[in-house]
């Protein structure tokens, strides 16, 4: 399989050498030449062939005279925070986020703790591709951090909801099932429900790395959390990907809740407190989202999909909050990058303000039905786009920023390529199921059409 590369960073399989030490080694070179003076920190997904990678990387940053601030398995978001707060030149770390376990790769942060801008991106990969790097004369040095998940939440105690939550004790009564896919949320999530006063009960949380189920947090992997949710009394069922940046729930009677839902709830939760923010949602998010914000004088604007472009155009407005429906939240207050620590705080403070009444209707209830689907694609899609343009395009609003996206009144299409794996990705949302999966087969058959 060849290497993935795009704003999320550089993946690639294992089990045939495509991520070979040849290729992690010029690849961090070229980050290291990107960056400005300082540390970097490196951090790892807890995936089986994660913490080797990390202490390839770690060598090589000594040897082109860093100092590493090394953090261990610990979640891509508590990575990013501690660049952000400690103002580092940088940090890399190793995952494949919800790939699965034949997959691992490298995700790089700027000094401001969130991915590399797209021009900045497309330059680590010049530099790397042309593999030419000087030697060093003086070595670097490895710190390890005593304690970066501490620092996580110190950072979660300054945002004022999640502290109100905390000295509340509304949290007390609460149960939390929590499945981290035996990987970097492993300790960081229960830590957390913990510290926020509520009771963790751990699932798939031995921090082996050896995933239980596929490590994307969809409904259909997380059988064993509806399951445990349900008959434990659970208050809430928490799922997060091997890097525990995505999160996804299950409802107390061990339905699955929609990953669109994370970010819907999140965004409730902090415009309760604080009406009239502006959100940022990606192309791909559900439009329940502007549905919550009106509700509280708020309004959204949309990017293209991934975290560096939803972070870019957050800044750009000044957003209180955003995030992506695959179940990331980001919080300025605390950090720029999708976290499910921040989202998981969120959600048990809106839990704790809402009645089971209410909490039912948020979570299990929702005016627009959503449906995903991906296909195999290794084509061209600007002829695959003309194509959908001329067949579909009719009485839409185009928007053509990160593939195609066609919006009439009631419904919306997007049809896109993933920047992390050989796939196109459409996506659809109307009223109801049976409109929504109509669209997706209009759009479907002509991409079989354009296959042949």
């Amino acid at each position: 399989m060849p290497l993935i590369r795009s704003v999320s960073g550089l993946r690639a399989t294992t089990t045939d050498g495509a991520l070979s030490e040849e290729v992690v080694a010029r690849h961090v070179r070229a980050f290291e030449l990107l960056q400005g003076e300082g540390a970097v920190a490196v951090g790892h997904d807890g995936r089986q062939g994660s913490a080797a990678i990390a202490e390839q990387v770690c060598s090589v940053l000594c040897a082109a005279g860093r100092t590493v601030i090394e953090l261990g398995c610990v979640p891509t978001p508590t990575v990013a925070l501690v660049v952000e707060r400690n103002r580092l030149a940088g940090g890399v770390v190793v995952t494949a986020s919800h790939n699965g376990a034949e997959w691992n790769g490298l995700k790089f942060l700027d000094a401001d703790g969130t991915f590399l801008a797209p021009s900045r991106i497309a330059e680590l990969w010049a530099l790397a591709d042309r593999n030419v790097f000087s030697a060093y004369a003086q070595k670097g040095s490895v710190v390890r951090h005593t304690d970066p998940i501490g620092e996580h939440l110190a950072a979660l105690e300054a945002v004022p909801l999640i502290a109100e939550l905390r000295r509340s004790g509304k949290c007390s009564s609460m149960r939390i099932v929590i499945d981290a896919v035996n990987a970097s949320g492993s300790h960081a999530l229960p830590f957390l429900v913990e510290w926020l006063g509520a009771t963790p009960i751990r699932l798939f949380c031995d921090g082996s790395g050896i995933f239980p189920h596929p490590p994307e947090p969809l409904p259909e992997h997380l059988e064993a959390l509806t399951s445990a949710t349900a008959t434990a009394g659970a208050t809430l069922g928490v799922a997060v990907d091997p890097d525990a940046d995505r999160l996804v729930l299950v409802h107390e009677r061990g339905q699955p809740i929609s990953e669109e839902k994370t970010i819907v709830l999140a965004v409730e939760a902090l415009l309760r407190k604080q009406p009239g923010g502006t959100v940022v949602v990606n192309a791909s998010t559900t439009a329940e989202v502007e549905h919550v914000a009106a509700r509280y004088q708020g309004r959204v604007l949309r990017s293209a999909v991934g975290e560096a472009n939803v972070v870019a155009l957050m800044r750009a407005c000044n957003a209180a909050i955003g995030g992506e429906g695959s179940g990331g939240v980001i919080l300025p207050a605390c950090h720029y990058g999708r976290d499910s620590l921040v989202g998981t705080a969120l959600i048990l403070a809106l839990r704790g303000a809402l009645s089971s009444h209410e909490w039912d209707a948020r979570t299990l209830q929702s005016p627009f039905a959503m449906e995903k689907r991906k296909r195999s694609w290794q084509g061209d899609f600007a002829t695959l786009r003309a194509a959908l343009l001329r067949e579909l395009s009719n009485g839409a609003q185009i928007w053509e920023g990160d593939g195609l996206r066609l919006q009439w009144q009631d419904q919306w299409l997007h049809v896109r390529p993933s920047n992390t794996e050989p796939i196109v990705r459409l996506i659809a949302e109307s009223p109801t199921a049976e409109q929504t999966a109509a669209l997706l087969d209009r759009a479907e058959q002509i991409l079989a059409t354009f296959a042949a």
